[in-house]
């Protein structure tokens, strides 16, 4: 099992490979990381993977936009359905999502 460590702590050993980060740590850190690794490696909520993951503003390199989708997403976080996702999708910009849509 892996380690979870404080946020404390992850300010100077930030590696999510190695450990498990909280939502909070996550999203206070969004810029430092890369999504398709955090997606590979944390345990995601759906409302995270919609505004970051899912999110072209977030993602570290072209490939990216064309790898990580909803459905990469969702085989990545098996704990998530398509209901959540679209659920979390339409409280984006009164319903209309984001621009690049998902």
């Amino acid at each position: 099992m892996e380690d979870k460590i404080s946020d404390n702590e992850a300010i100077n050993v930030f590696n999510l490979r190695k450990y498990k980060y909280d939502i909070e740590t996550l999203e206070r850190n969004i810029d430092n990381i890369c999504v398709k690794t955090c997606v590979n490696t944390q345990i995601l909520t759906a409302e995270f993977c919609v505004k970051y993951i899912l999110n072209e503003n977030y993602m570290s390199c072209i490939e990216d936009t064309y790898c990580i989708d909803k459905g990469y997403v969702l085989r990545r976080q098996p704990h998530l359905t398509n209901e959540d996702i679209m659920r979390e999708y339409a409280k984006i910009n009164n319903g209309d999502g984001y621009e690049h849509g998902i």
